[in-house]
């Protein structure tokens, strides 16, 4: 463990990209600092690590892309905790003994990574700190009772039993105490950071100090800014299990609401032939600088992802969302009930004429401007790395003062 001011901060990230661009800009605030930071990532994730200024230890990772928008969102609900259970199995061994060799003075994980985030902190006897790449869980807040669903955290599920014996055997395994399956779904931690703002989380009051709203992360990525602003819609269905049919929906509606704005698409990474032939108009590209679409966007159309939200606030740009998953219908029920965009049904075809009217409504609706605008201050005041980096330090205080006692 250091004992110079320097401190050694350990983080153990995934490779999504949502839950990885967060972390990457408190790496760099952290060594900017001048501490040394180790971070645990799957291959895909190392470069990016490395650019950030961590030395980048590589794990071999089990984690799959989600199922297709198709996968009803209970059946994902229950999926989920044993894929990150599984995943947790087969992490811990190949990082233990790196961090045996090189004890960190804290211990950062991102909340999917909360198994084996928990056992490692314990194990080592280390502070931790959960990293929530969207809303922040827990008795004040979570998302199983938000959406309503029957959720493998209710005793009577027929997934229940399974899960925490699981759990068990995997606490055994390490010789941990035991967790519950609350603790699994909320990521239960003494600290925990949020990257964004807490009026934005639901429930954000109930929250304690504890729970460190940070908002966006977003200085590493963050140009000088374009030169003019031109007419342009922006469409983004995001960067994980993306359909065709999905985007070419969201790129009809938005050419037809917007008849005299440019249209710059993002693919989310299938290829762009899988696109029909569109207007000269609208420019798709399998992956796109979003920080810099959305610099000069009148209007963006995304699948509500935390971090597309966070830096659509950022520039204050108005939102139509069509989510997939659970989290993010309540990501887009957020812009809603705060007036900062439209939420589409799911039993709405955005190309149909109650998509196109949505918006198009948006794009001319003077007072979201101003609402807007209000909420791009409240996100940039939220702290973003700056911030983190202080709730880390303190962590280290804190555990330092322990120690001394």
């Amino acid at each position: 463990m250091s004992t110079t001011p320097g401190a050694h901060v350990a983080v153990l990230a995934v490779g999504a990209t949502g839950h990885l661009l967060p972390v990457l800009d408190v790496i760099t605030e952290l060594r900017e600092r001048g501490h040394r930071v180790t971070c645990f990532a799957p291959d895909v994730a190392a470069p990016s690590a490395r650019r950030a200024g961590a030395d980048v230890v590589t794990y071999e990772s089990t984690l799959v892309t989600r199922p297709s928008s198709s996968v009803p969102p209970g059946d994902f609900a229950v999926w989920l905790p044993f894929v990150l259970l599984a995943e947790a199995a087969a992490v811990v061994p190949q990082v233990l003994p790196v961090l045996r060799g090189d004890v960190p003075d804290v211990l950062l994980y991102d909340r999917a990574a909360h198994p084996a985030g928990r056992a490692l902190a314990q194990l080592l006897d280390r502070p931790a700190v959960a990293l929530f790449p969207s809303f922040a869980q827990g008795p004040a807040w979570s998302l199983a009772a938000a959406t309503g669903q029957t959720s493998v955290l209710d005793p009577a599920h027929p997934a229940f039993t399974a899960l925490q014996d699981q759990l068990d055997q995997f606490c055994a395994r390490w010789g941990v105490e035991r967790g519950t399956v609350r603790d699994l779904a909320e990521a239960r931690e003494q600290c925990s950071i949020a990257f964004l703002p807490r009026w934005f989380q639901w429930n954000g009051d109930e929250f304690g100090t504890d729970h460190h709203f940070v908002g966006p992360c977003l200085g590493s990525r963050l140009g000088a800014g374009p030169a003019g602003h031109e007419r342009l819609v922006y469409v983004s269905a995001g960067t994980a299990a993306a359909e065709p049919e999905t985007v070419r929906s969201l790129v009809r509606s938005a050419a037809a609401a917007a008849p005299e704005h440019r249209v710059l698409v993002s693919t989310g990474g299938f290829p762009v032939a899988a696109l029909p032939k569109v207007p000269d108009r609208v420019e798709v590209h399998e992956h796109v600088d979003q920080l810099a679409a959305l610099a000069q966007a009148d209007l963006f159309v995304t699948h509500a992802g935390m971090g597309s939200v966070m830096e659509a606030l950022w520039f204050a740009v108005p939102m139509v969302c069509a989510p997939r998953t659970s989290e993010q219908h309540l990501v887009a029920a957020r812009v809603e009930a705060l007036g900062l965009g439209v939420r589409l049904p799911d039993d709405c075809d955005p190309s149909g004429n109650e998509g196109v009217a949505r918006m198009r409504d948006l794009a001319h609706d003077p007072t979201i401007r101003e609402r807007l605008r209000a909420a791009s201050a409240t996100v940039r005041a939220a702290g973003g790395r700056r911030a983190a980096a202080d709730a880390v330090e303190a962590a280290l205080a804190s555990d330092h003062d322990e120690a001394r006692a």
